[in-house]
Formats: C-alpha cells, sequence, structure tokens
C-alpha cells in the first residue's frame, strides 16, 4: 500500500514540471514507479498452491493476497460458475471471514455494552439524586468497539477525495496544453500523453481504493448487523415477565429482521462524515483555483460556497423532522407485524370464526397510518431535492454567473474560458456524488440512530433474576433433603406489586362457600392489582408426586412458574436441587421430526428412547405417521392432534432423564384410555418417572388418591396441603370437591347403564347413601364387588395391552427379523414420505418482466411515465447548461478574437446569458422537484398499498394446508422485510436507473459527437459492458436470492423460540439455542457477504473500463491537438469523466434493481398461490332459506384428506343429524374426530372435488392427478350441500369453540366481537352465562381491558371461557364443540356443560370429548375409527352391546361402565 501511494506521488509530482524539465525526468519518473510497484506485485503473488492452504479452513477472503483482494479476483470462480449454471448454497461456502462470524461478534459487543451499562449504574449511584442520569447509549457502543477499524476506513477515505480531485488539476493542465498547441507555448507530445495516462491511471487507482474502502466498511457494518441481531435473540431468553408484556414477537421481530438490518451499510455512510467534507472543501478550493488566478478576483468562488452554507438550515430541519418521522413509521411498522405475526399464527382460528375481513382491515388501517409517515417522508425527498439533486446546478449557476459579472479586473466582466468553465464544470459534477451522498448519509445515521435506539430500550429491558432461585444443580446427598423447596413465597406477574398481606386463610369463610358460587371477583381484583400467589410454603420430596388441584384461575400453573423462576419473586426462597424438566400446559413443538423433538438435542440411545415411546403411548401414533418417527413436524406441531403433542411434551421431558419434573396439567389433552396408560407407564407410583420428583398440575381427580401430597390452590394460596386422606378427612373444600363430583359421577353411570348389582348403598337413606358413595368414591378399602370386578377387567384390558395390539395391527408384526439393507431403504423412504415442510423455492434466470410490471402496475403506467419523462426533461436542462456554456464561450472568444474591421462579431449579452442559464437551472430543479414528487407521494404509495394489500388479501384467503407446510417465520419475512425492500428500496432504484440511464446516454452521445473518434471504440465499450453485467447479473441475482431465502430460518427459529422461552429456561439449554441462532445467521451474513463481493467485483472492473474510455478520448485529443477545439474538448472530456461514476452507477443499480425486484417475485409468489373456495355465492336453490333455521346435518358417503397426494383421513362417512340434537364424537387418538369438524366448516374439502383441486399449491385445478375419478361425498345442511355455499357464508351460520383457546392482542370487546356488531351489553350477557362476568369486571377498563398477545394474562381456563362466550354471541343453529373442556377443570367443565344445556337447548350441537362423561348425556353417540363411521347410536344402546361396541370399550377404560 505504501508502494501505490508513493508511486501516486511521484506521477502528481511529475505532471507538476514545467515541460522543458520533464523529458529529462520522465524515464527517472516511470522507473522509480516501477520499481515501487515491485513490492505491490510481490505481495500480491498468487497463494493456495501449497496444500496447507489448499486444506485451510479459512473463508476465501482471509487466504486471498493483496492484489486478490483489491481487485476481488478471488471471487471470480462464484462469478464465472453462475453463467455455467444457477449458483447453490453449497457453491458459497466459507465465503464469511472470521471476524465477521456472529459469535465472536456479539461477544465483542455485548462485552462492551454490559461494561458501559455497568459504569453508567456505578456513575449514576456515586452522584445520587443530585445529578442528571447518562443514559448509556448503544450507538457510543458500536463507535467505541469499532474505533481502531475506523482508522484504515478514514485513511482510505480521506486519501480516495485527494486522488479523486487531483483529475480536475490534470484535466486543467490537459486543457492548458490543447490551447498553447500551435503557439510559442507549445508542449511536446510526450507531455500530453503523459497527462491522458495520469489522469486514466489516477481513476483507476481511485476506484480500487474505494472498492476496498467500501468493502471493509461494509464488512464492518455487517459485523455489526449480526452482532445486534445476536444480542436481541440472546436478551430475548432473559426477559422479565413485565419485558415480556412490553415487548410482542412482532415487535421483538423487528428489531432483528429491520432495526438490526439498518446497520448493513451504517458504517460505511458514518464515515462519510469525515471524508465528505474533505471532497466537498477539495473541490471548492480547487473551484477557486481554477476560477480565479487572481488574488483580487478569489473571493467570487464565494459564491457557490455562499450557496452550499445556505442550504445548511433546511439540512438542519430536515434531520430533525426525519428523526421523527421515522420513529413514527417505525413504530407503525412494529404494530402492523405484531398483528400479522399473531393473525397468521392463529390462521385456523381466524376462518373457523369467519373473522378473515375483520383482521384484513385492522392490518390495512394500520398499513394506512404506516403509509401516511412514509407519504409524509416523500414530501421530505421532494423538497430536499434542491439540495441533494439540484445542489450542484445551483452552486455552479451562482459561481459562473457570478465570475461572468464582476469576475474581470475591477470587477469587470469576466472572460469565461474553456479551461475555466469545463474544469469547474467537472468538479461541480463531481460534487454531485458526494452532496448527494451526504443526504443517503444523513438519512442512513438518522436511520441507525433510530434503530439503535430502540434496539437499545429494548436491551435495557428487565431481566430475569437468576437469583430469585436457587439452584443446585446436583441432588442432594441426604435422601431426606427436598429436592423443591418454597418458603414464605409471594409471587407475581408484574413487578410493582402493593406489600403481600399475611397470607392467612379464613378457613371458615372458604369451607361453607359453595363452590360455584361466583366469589371470584373478588379474589381476582386483588391479585390482577397485587401479587398472583401469596404466603406459599411447599416441599417436595425425591421420588414423590405432588398434585396441585384448584378451579381456573387460582394459580396452579403460576406455582409451577414460580419453580422455575418465571414470575417475581417478592417474598421469601426458592430451592431447587437437581435438574428440572418442565412440561408446559400448551406443549412446546418444534418445526423437526418427531425424534428430534423428543431427543431435545441428546444422544440417540435406542433402548432408553424405545422405553420412553413405550410409556408415552406414542407407538401406535408413530404407526400412524407417514414416516414414523422421522416424520417432521410442522411449526406448533400442527400435524399432530393434542394429545399427541402433550405426549411428545412428555417423552421429551423423560428423555431429559431429570431429577425434578414439572407437569402443567399434561392429561387433560389425552382421551381416557391414554390418561390411564401415562399414569401406569410414565407418572404414576409404577411408571417411568417413578425415582423422580414430580410436581403435577391437575383438573382430574380420579388420580388423586395416588399421590404423596396433595395442593389445594384457592385465591393465589395454598388452601390445603396434604395427603389424600388427610384433605379428605378435614371435610373442607378438597373434601366438597370430591364429593359433589363422585356423587354426579355415580348418578350418571347408574342412569347410563342402571342400578348395580350388589349395590353395598342399597336401602341406605338419602344422607347415608350420599355419604357411602363419597367413601366409595375415595377410600380404596371401602369398594363395591363390581367396581372390583371392573378393576380387574380394566387392568387386564388396560391400554398398554390395547396399544401393543394396535402397534402390532398397524405394523403388521409377523415376528420376523428385518435386515439391515432393508431397515435402511425402508427408512430412507420413510425419511421421504415424513417430509412436511417445504424446503423455500429459490427462483431460477432472470427476474420476469411479469414481476417489473407487477411493480409497474401497482405503481401505475402513468405515474411510471411521468417520472421518465420529468427525467429526460430534467436531464435535457442539465446537458442545455453545459451546451449553453460552450456556445457562449464561443461567442465570447469570437467576439474578443482578430478581426478586421466590420467582421468583428457583437460582444455577447450578459444578461441574455444569465437569463437562459438561469431559466435551465430553474427548469432542471422544477422538474427534480416533480419526479421525486410523483415518484415518492404518489407511485411509491399506490404501489407498497396494492401489494401489501394483495398479500394480505391472499395470505388470509389461503387453504389451511399452506399453513401446515409453510414455517410462520417465512411468511412473516415477506410481510416485513420484503415490504420493507418495496416500501424504502425499490423507488430508489428505480429512480436512480431511470436517472443514470439518461445520464449516460446523454454522456454517451455529447463524447461521441465531440469527439468522432470515439466512435470507432463504442461499440467495443458496449460489448465489454454488457459482457461485465451478464456475469454481475447472473452471480448477483442467485445471491440475492439465497441471502432472502436463509433469512427465513432466522425468523422461523427465532418465533419458534420466543414460544418455548419458558422451556428452555426451565431445562437450562439456553446455549443451545443460542447456538442454533449463531448458525442460522452465519448461513445468511456468507450469502450477504458474498453479494458485496459481487458488487465490488463489478465495481472495480467497470471502473477500470471507464478508466479505459477516458484514456482513450484524451489520446484522441492529444493526437488531433492541432485542430481540436479546446470547448469541445473540455466538453467531452467533462461527460468522459463523469461516465467514470455513471456508467459504473447504471450497471450496479441495474443489477441492484433485479435484485430489489425479488421481494417483490417472493411476494408475487404468494399472491398467485391458489384461494380457497369464493367467499360467497349464491344459493343455487332459490327455494332453499340460508343461515339454515333447522340445523339437521346430514354426512353422505364422505370422504376427505387434509392435502393432495396424502392419504384420507375421513373415509366413507355416513350419518345423519336431526335438528337439535345432541351428538358426542367418541374416538382413540387420529380417528378422525377433529378432520369431521374441519370438515364441516370446509376447512378441509371433499376428496376429488373441484375446491380441493384448486386448493391444491402443485397443480392446476383441471389436473385430477392420480384422483381423478374420486368421490368425496358430500356434507348437507338443511338440505343445502355445503360445497355449494360460500365459505363466509356457511362459516357465520356455524359457531364452534375450539380445541385451543385463542385471544389476540386487543380489548375483551375486540376479542368477543371483533366486527363491533353486538352492543355491549349483549357482550356483557354473553360473558356472564360464560361465568366470566364478575371477573372481567374486576378488571380494569371492563371490556376495554387489553388482552395481552396469546392471551397470556388469562389462564388457559379463562380463555376457554372467553370462546364460550364468542359462540354465546353467535346465533347459530349449530355448535361445535371441539375438546372445549380439555384444558379445565372438572368443576368448570360443569359449569360450560351447563350453559351448554340451557343456551343451547335448541340448537345441535356436536361434542368431541377426551373425558367420556362429557358426552353421557347426549342424544347420540359417533363412534369414529381409522377415519370410519363404526358406530352411531344413542349412548344406553351402545352400552348395552357391551364388549361388541367400541364405544363401551372407550367408557370402560375412562371408568364411567
Amino acid at each position: 500500500m505504501i508502494a501505490i501511494g508513493t508511486s501516486v506521488l511521484v506521477l502528481r509530482s511529475a505532471s507538476s514540471l514545467p515541460a522543458n524539465e520533464l523529458d529529462s525526468q520522465s524515464k527517472l519518473t516511470f522507473a522509480m514507479t516501477l520499481f515501487l510497484l515491485q513490492g505491490f506485485v510481490l505481495e500480491a503473488w498468487p497463494r493456495g498452491g501449497t496444500r496447507v492452504q489448499q486444506e485451510s479452513g479459512a473463508s476465501a477472503y482471509d487466504k486471498a493476497n493483496l492484489c486478490s483482494r483489491c481487485t476481488f479476483y478471488f471471487f471470480q470462480p462464484i462469478v464465472s460458475l453462475s453463467i455455467k449454471r444457477t449458483i447453490t448454497v453449497d457453491d458459497i461456502q466459507n465465503q464469511l471471514p472470521e471476524f465477521m462470524q456472529s459469535a465472536p461478534s456479539c461477544e465483542t459487543l455485548e462485552k462492551q455494552w454490559y461494561k458501559n451499562v455497568e459504569q453508567t449504574r456505578s456513575r449514576d449511584g456515586a452522584f445520587g439524586q443530585g445529578r442528571k442520569k447518562q443514559p448509556v447509549s448503544l450507538f457510543r457502543t458500536i463507535l467505541q468497539v469499532h474505533s481502531k477499524a475506523f482508522v484504515p476506513i478514514l485513511f482510505f477515505r480521506t486519501i480516495r477525495p485527494a486522488l479523486l480531485y487531483s483529475i480536475p488539476g490534470m484535466l486543467s493542465l490537459f486543457l492548458a496544453y490543447l490551447q498553447d498547441a500551435g503557439t510559442d507555448n507549445a508542449k511536446s507530445f510526450a507531455y500530453g500523453l503523459f497527462l491522458a495516462v495520469a489522469i486514466s491511471g489516477a481513476a483507476l487507482i481511485g476506484a480500487l481504493l474505494q472498492a476496498v474502502s467500501r468493502q471493509y466498511s461494509i464488512q464492518r457494518s455487517l459485523q455489526t448487523q449480526v452482532a445486534l441481531t445476536a444480542m436481541v435473540y440472546r436478551k430475548s431468553l432473559r426477559l422479565s415477565p413485565d419485558s415480556k408484556n412490553k415487548s410482542t414477537t412482532g415487535e421483538i421481530m423487528n428489531r432483528m429482521s429491520i432495526d438490526a438490518q439498518v446497520w448493513g451499510d451504517a458504517i460505511l455512510f458514518l464515515s462519510m462524515w469525515v471524508s465528505l467534507p474533505v471532497e466537498i472543501c477539495s473541490a471548492m478550493w480547487l473551484c477557486k483555483w481554477c476560477i480565479s488566478r487572481q488574488y483580487h478576483v478569489r473571493w467570487s468562488f464565494m459564491a457557490g460556497v455562499l450557496a452550499l452554507v445556505g442550504m445548511t438550515p433546511l439540512q438542519v430541519w430536515r434531520a430533525r423532522v426525519y428523526n421523527k418521522m421515522q420513529k413514527d413509521k417505525l413504530s407503525i411498522s412494529d404494530e402492523r407485524i405484531r398483528l400479522t405475526t399473531e393473525v397468521l399464527a392463529a390462521a385456523k382460528v381466524v376462518k373457523l370464526y369467519s373473522w378473515e375481513a375483520a383482521f384484513k382491515q385492522k392490518i390495512l388501517n394500520i398499513r394506512d397510518r404506516e403509509l401516511g409517515a412514509l407519504r409524509r417522508l416523500g414530501y421530505i425527498y421532494s423538497i430536499m431535492s434542491i439540495i441533494f439533486t439540484s445542489s450542484t446546478l445551483i452552486i455552479s449557476l451562482l459561481t459562473l454567473s457570478v465570475y461572468a459579472t464582476w469576475g474581470g479586473d475591477g470587477f469587470t466582466e469576466g472572460k469565461l474560458t474553456p479551461q475555466t468553465v469545463f474544469v469547474s464544470m467537472t468538479l461541480f459534477s463531481m460534487l454531485r456524488n458526494p452532496i448527494g451522498a451526504l443526504a443517503e448519509a444523513t438519512s442512513i445515521t438518522l436511520q441507525a440512530i433510530v434503530s439503535t435506539k430502540r434496539i437499545e430500550q429494548f436491551l435495557l429491558l428487565e431481566e430475569v433474576q437468576d437469583s430469585d432461585v436457587t439452584r443446585e444443580p446436583s441432588l442432594p446427598e441426604s435422601p431426606d433433603a427436598p429436592l423443591i423447596t418454597i418458603r414464605e413465597g409471594t409471587f407475581a406477574w408484574t413487578k410493582s406489586v402493593p406489600t403481600p398481606s399475611d397470607g392467612e386463610f379464613d378457613d371458615d369463610v372458604d369451607d361453607r362457600t359453595p363452590l360455584l358460587a361466583n366469589s371470584e371477583s373478588e379474589v381476582n381484583e386483588s391479585r390482577h392489582h397485587g401479587s398472583t400467589l401469596e404466603n406459599i410454603n411447599l416441599s417436595a420430596m425425591n421420588k414423590s408426586i405432588t398434585a396441585i388441584v384448584g378451579r381456573v384461575g387460582q394459580g396452579k400453573s403460576s406455582l409451577l412458574s414460580a419453580i422455575i423462576g418465571e414470575m417475581y419473586k417478592t417474598h421469601g426462597e426458592v430451592f431447587t436441587r437437581g435438574r428440572i424438566a418442565y412440561v408446559p400446559q400448551h406443549a412446546w413443538i418444534l418445526n423437526c421430526s418427531l425424534r428430534d423433538n423428543i431427543l431435545f438435542g441428546k444422544p440417540y440411545d435406542h433402548n432408553r428412547y424405545e422405553r420412553i415411546l413405550h410409556a408415552c403411548g406414542l407407538e401406535p401414533d408413530i404407526a400412524m405417521l407417514p414416516a414414523g418417527d422421522l416424520t417432521e413436524i410442522g411449526e406448533r406441531g400442527i400435524n399432530l392432534s393434542g394429545g399427541q403433542k402433550q405426549r411428545v411434551s412428555l417423552a421429551r421431558a423423560a428423555y431429559d432423564d431429570a431429577d425434578i419434573y414439572l407437569l402443567d396439567d399434561p392429561l387433560s389433552a389425552v382421551d381416557a384410555h391414554v390418561d390411564r396408560h401415562l399414569w401406569r407407564n410414565l407418572i404414576g407410583p409404577s411408571g417411568l418417572l417413578k425415582d423422580k420428583a414430580r410436581v403435577l398440575v391437575t383438573h382430574g381427580i380420579h388420580h388423586l388418591k395416588d399421590m404423596d401430597k396433595i395442593v389445594m390452590m384457592k385465591g393465589g394460596c395454598i388452601a390445603e396441603l396434604g395427603t389424600y386422606t388427610e384433605l379428605m378427612a378435614e371435610h373442607k373444600i378438597f373434601y366438597l370437591l370430591i364429593k359433589e363430583y363422585a356423587i354426579k359421577n355415580r348418578r350418571q353411570s347408574v342412569s347410563a347403564d342402571g342400578p348395580p348389582s350388589g349395590d353395598a348403598s342399597a336401602g341406605l337413606s338419602p344422607r347415608e347413601e350420599e355419604e357411602e358413595e363419597v367413601r366409595t368414591e375415595i377410600d380404596p378399602s371401602i369398594v363395591t364387588q363390581s367396581e372390583l370386578e371392573y378393576d380387574d377387567r380394566s387392568s387386564d384390558n388396560d391400554t398398554l395391552d390395547t396399544i401393543e395390539e394396535q402397534v402390532e395391527v398397524e405394523l403388521g408384526a409377523t415376528g420376523q427379523e428385518v435386515s439391515k439393507v432393508s431397515k435402511i431403504s425402508a427408512e430412507a423412504e420413510r425419511d421421504a414420505k415424513g417430509k412436511i415442510i417445504e424446503t423455500e423455492k429459490i427462483m431460477e434466470g432472470s427476474i420476469s418482466l411479469e414481476t417489473i410490471l407487477v411493480y409497474v402496475r401497482a405503481a401505475s403506467y402513468k405515474n411510471a411515465a411521468l417520472v421518465i419523462l420529468f427525467h429526460c426533461i430534467g436531464q435535457a436542462s442539465l446537458i442545455g447548461t453545459s451546451l449553453w456554456l460552450k456556445y457562449w464561450i464561443k461567442r465570447t472568444e469570437e467576439s474578443s478574437g482578430d478581426h478586421n474591421g466590420d467582421d468583428t462579431p457583437a460582444p455577447p449579452s450578459l444578461k441574455l446569458f444569465l437569463a437562459v442559464f438561469t431559466l435551465l437551472t430553474i427548469n432542471y430543479v422544477f422538474m427534480c422537484m416533480l419526479m421525486i414528487y410523483i415518484n415518492f407521494v404518489i407511485a411509491r404509495i399506490r404501489a407498497s398499498f396494492i401489494i401489501h394489500r394483495d398479500l394480505i388479501s391472499k395470505l388470509l384467503r389461503l387453504p389451511a394446508s399452506f399453513f401446515d407446510t409453510t414455517p410462520l417465520g417465512r411468511i412473516i419475512n415477506r410481510a416485513s422485510s420484503d415490504i420493507a425492500v418495496i416500501d424504502e428500496g425499490l423507488p430508489w432504484a428505480f429512480d436512480t436507473l431511470i436517472m443514470y440511464f439518461i445520464s449516460v446516454a446523454a454522456s454517451l452521445i455529447i463524447v461521441s459527437v465531440s469527439t468522432p473518434v470515439f466512435l470507432l471504440a463504442l461499440p467495443a465499450f458496449m460489448v465489454a459492458v454488457l459482457v461485465i453485467q451478464h456475469y454481475y447479473l447472473h452471480s448477483s441475482r442467485a445471491l440475492k436470492r439465497i441471502f432472502h431465502v436463509s433469512k427465513s430460518p432466522i425468523f422461523q427459529h427465532f418465533n419458534e423460540t420466543l414460544g418455548g422461552v419458558s422451556t428452555i429456561r426451565a431445562m437450562r439449554v439456553q446455549d443451545r439455542f443460542i447456538n442454533g441462532n449463531v448458525t442460522r445467521i452465519d448461513a445468511n451474513m456468507n450469502a450477504h457477504v458474498a453479494y458485496t463481493y459481487s458488487i465490488r467485483w463489478v465495481e472495480v472492473r467497470l471502473q477500470s473500463l471507464a478508466a479505459v474510455v477516458i484514456l482513450l478520448v484524451c489520446i484522441a485529443f492529444v493526437f488531433t491537438r492541432d485542430t481540436a477545439d479546446p470547448a469541445t474538448a473540455g466538453l467531452a472530456l467533462s461527460f468522459a469523466l463523469t461516465i467514470t461514476q455513471d456508467v459504473n452507477t447504471l450497471v450496479r443499480t441495474y443489477c441492484d434493481l433485479q435484485s430489489r425486484l425479488v421481494p417483490v417475485e417472493r411476494v408475487n409468489e404468494y399472491i398467485d398461490l391458489p384461494t380457497e373456495a369464493p367467499e360467497r355465492l349464491p344459493l343455487l336453490d332459490r327455494t332453499k332459506v340460508w343461515p339454515p333455521k333447522h340445523g339437521a346435518i346430514r354426512f353422505d358417503n364422505y370422504s376427505a384428506r387434509y392435502r393432495e397426494g396424502l392419504d384420507l383421513v375421513l373415509k366413507g362417512v355416513s350419518f345423519e343429524v336431526q335438528a337439535g340434537e345432541k351428538i358426542g364424537i367418541v374416538g382413540r387418538t387420529g380417528a378422525g374426530k377433529s378432520s369431521l369438524t374441519l370438515a364441516l366448516f370446509r376447512m378441509i374439502e371433499a376428496a376429488g372435488s373441484h375446491w380441493a383441486k384448486a386448493a391444491n399449491q402443485n397443480e392446476s385445478p383441471d389436473d385430477s392427478g392420480d384422483n381423478g375419478g374420486e368421490d368425496g361425498g358430500r356434507i348437507e345442511i338443511d338440505g343445502i350441500d355445503i360445497s355449494t355455499l360460500g365459505l363466509v357464508d356457511l362459516r357465520q351460520a356455524l359457531a364452534i369453540i375450539p380445541q385451543d383457546p385463542i385471544l389476540f392482542a386487543g380489548s375483551i370487546r375486540d376479542n368477543l366481537d371483533p366486527f363491533l356488531e353486538h352492543p355491549d351489553h349483549l357482550l356483557w350477557t354473553a360473558l356472564e352465562r360464560a361465568h366470566l362476568k364478575d371477573y372481567i369486571q374486576s378488571l380494569p377498563g371492563g371490556l376495554s381491558f387489553e388482552v395481552s398477545q396469546n392471551g397470556e394474562n388469562f389462564s388457559v381456563g379463562q380463555r376457554s371461557l372467553i370462546c364460550l362466550a364468542r359462540a354465546l354471541l353467535r346465533k347459530t343453529k349449530i355448535l361445535v364443540m371441539d375438546e372445549a373442556t380439555s384444558a379445565v377443570d372438572v368443576e368448570t367443565d360443569e359449569l360450560i356443560q351447563r350453559t351448554i344445556r340451557t343456551e343451547f337447548a335448541d340448537r345441535t350441537i356436536l361434542t368431541i370429548a377426551h373425558r367420556i362423561k362429557t358426552v353421557m348425556d347426549s342424544d347420540k353417540i359417533l363412534v369414529l375409527e381409522q377415519g370410519q363411521v363404526v358406530e352411531f347410536d344413542s349412548p344406553n344402546v351402545l352400552l348395552q352391546r357391551k364388549d361388541e361396541s367400541l364405544f363401551y370399550r372407550l367408557a370402560e377404560q375412562s371408568g364411567e361402565v
């Protein structure tokens, strides 16, 4: 580098020598230059020839020598490969330099950040309250970390302008050389050639310096980006409860996808604040030197300086306004992404309720506000175009006008010469880049400040305190020491809580208060504003099982959260000894294979794995999966039932082999026979976990007698604590609960089967009979003979045997061993069949014309034409100023030349000159403002609105199968990052392309007309440009696509992580997930860095080509120096020097436009996907009435599958439901129960039907495939075939209480009635009937109370009751309950059943239930097995069939008979 710099100085010194000394010094100069460049050549000798170098794991950049790094030749193999075939991810492996990898980058920045945080806190603490606190700054921290990196960046950024602006100085010498030709002062031919080589050489070396400095700056910028992204991810794993409430998933993802991404090139623009003043000052000084050779007129250039200074207030105003607007825009973007994420994550529920229109309108309303902020920014751009687009022309107008008016001796008119004008115009043209860069630097700097502040606020959020729980990783030495201990514990979900009370419990009141009384409001009100749990004293011994019971919302799940440190501990102590495994109430499933979900990063142990599969009852489920345990599980376990997800979660915990197991109601989501199997083989006293400490939250009462300890929660306190026998003996709350439901269960059993023979309670009085029933239910020593017989039967026929039989049937086991070869081939086939998440498609080839037209149509052809027209007019005005100056110079020279007599032309009018010059300048300024206004205020907003509207509209209309096979992170990538590029990057790319295309075309015309010899080189020049562009386009386009696709796994993994933070922290596996995040970020950055290499590759080659053009033009004028017109030469060289930047920018902008069109291509890919059936259709039979008036349902030989190509999940289902009948739907896991309800709502279509094919993403509606002749049957409601109805018409006529109670962020009112169709009094009535009115009234704001994301500030049971209230509001004749009560306690279940019996008495009800007793009072029972109807009759009839009935066996296994 020293050699290059010294060579440049030698050449510069030689150019300033007098002509008579040049010949004697030229040989020495060139010899010195070659000698100095030897060092560069030797250092740049190619590397990689040795075996060690070839086998090195270093990146391609790290292996490259200096020459290769400066010219980016090390990237040539990938560029060349892109011409032969499409580049893949494997082709660009190992491009990321070691210093840019996310792990070291994050650790460096994070270390400095926390150091600054601690220093700030220490300083604030030292000064106390008397001094204003100075907040820690993440922006300053980033600058601190990169302080050393700024040294070479600033060195290059300041050296390059000095070299760049030496070109106009040499141009001045060159024009003087042409002017002196044929005079006594004429210089030698060699002198002219020397200047030609010097000008082109300076341009070339400047290009290399620019490429190297830009790449180094961008690499440091990307290093900051990856560090911030990793820091946001790590911070999200440490958020406290309050912090999680303040930051939704969408907002946190925006910190990664938008805020951190701003730093992708921020350091490059930050360094400009040092280099740009150098460039501008150098240009202005050279302008002064060129215009004012005499001291008394040197002030004339000050007019331009004053013009530049005069624009500064506008720049300050713009910075202040832009900063505020950018904050507003990003805040609105957060809100939009949050809502979009929430809606798409619950797409199934949104479709079931037919709420697409409501949520679409909400998203679009937020989008309107976001576009309003963008529109205001467009106004700013159009105003500021005066500075950033027109400033160079305004400066040249003022400078040359002042010089022409007062630039002569004694303030007379100055003489405009080619040397003066065109050197100045060249300088002004060069000023356009730094002044334009000043605009971009201002924008990027402000964006970086705003975005960094947002990340800073997130990083400063409160973290969970590990000290709240004292964790000992190993088991205590003493077997009598408890593994869990809580002493006087008080816990809250919010930090600011009042002082806890003494926690005393009023035994008299609670003992005598009916359990079903509405006394919940007072308890919940105090808990909502205060502590959630108070005065908790609890311990759990090793090898023991502790049950936590209580009503909905009493703090059962919160108690487990307190043990794992997920709540604020305001008082007391918590100790855990040993490793913890946690099973949350809502199973957290990863998007990977079933096996990987269970292994959870642990090594595979076949024997242990098989034992756990058996204990969790997963063997029959695995047998049904297409690829067994290698089947890929979709996001959120989309292809598993609720029970299967919960058992996978249990299997994961069991495989972890922890010491403490915290189980949050895992049995509620499984069928009764599976419940018994799990209890016997996994959780219970004889299960696989019998030697572990287990704490089980449960809503069932049938396992309580096997518990070592029972904790009864009431109002956030432990109401009762003891063994089963002790609590029953106390005759308090627990006793009343068991008594009430034992009697109800017994009465249901009697009503179903009749009086059992040998009833021990026969002949007793009603009071004695009741007490006997309680004792019989709860005391193992007091049982009837019939119950003993039942226990014997159930033990003989328990689910272990049933499951083993199912496995044998499903697998077709023959007892014969399978060879290793057949196993491997079968496993490979299963792996292919088990793939559910499709690999994201990477488009190949060039961006299609249709993709371009999608954006242009969205912006409108009219607006596009106007933008091009105003660009052309503006460019014509700009060229006109140069031509006018040339004409004026010629007239001036003619009037002042040697002419005889009357032949001397009259001197030109100064007023005319200034008037035309001013008119052209004003026209250019006006055209720029008008063009930017149309582009950024009208066309951009219109295009962004239409594309986003079409995307959201299509996403909400896509079939449910799309969300089964597409990760949410991949979809959100489209709605966030891709839409951001369409909003911000694409309009600038189009604008820049048009501007530079017109500019280059004009420059080529001017140079060709001025220098006809250039026409000979023009074809070769164009061919060279097209070849370079061809190579670059192929590589950059493919790399940009890989870059975009590699983003989706980051968002997907991040979204997945946020859903399971509690599990990750409880099981202490943060490091593994952080490593997963690092891997994905590095893969994305590897593609990004490769893309930047391709940019630098083309930049160096185009700049080299431009240097050749300059050399050819200069040499042409040297050879024709005797006849060349200096004014023409000045004009030609001025435009030729402009080409140096413009051609480079044009090609890069064209290819960059192709890259920026990739988001349009990706968004349009989703917009073009086939949708569900139409939302509304007219009735085919005009005699029929819709919505239905009766509610009769008929399935006629109905068959369906989830997606084309999969097996049928319903096979020839036929049954009929009369209006008003109550139907219970039962069956084992995977029998097709939920599929039946999905079919009723047309979430899945009849097999072989038109809409089933139309919604298939892989084939056209007319392509029947293998199922061309398949008849999927039909479903009728009140005699109307539902396939002839619009989906909105159908779904609005049905009501459902789904299995997963989903709430959305917003008010309770919005969650109940998103269309705002009902008055508040009806909402309150629905809440009252759902037994939630008192609780909602106790909340601040009532119906306006804000529900947090996913309803996390409500318990699962409370969410189920809100879903019940939704159903009550819909006055439909058909209600579907899909395991709606699985997550609530038996008492709340009874409340729901009571409400259903009274409020839905005249409606048709289809109930899917795990608890057989829930459907025992149904009019009929529909029994499904493997997608087929095996029984359909009343419960009494089915139970009388005994062992012949599958329903009887299911009821027997669940203890109902």
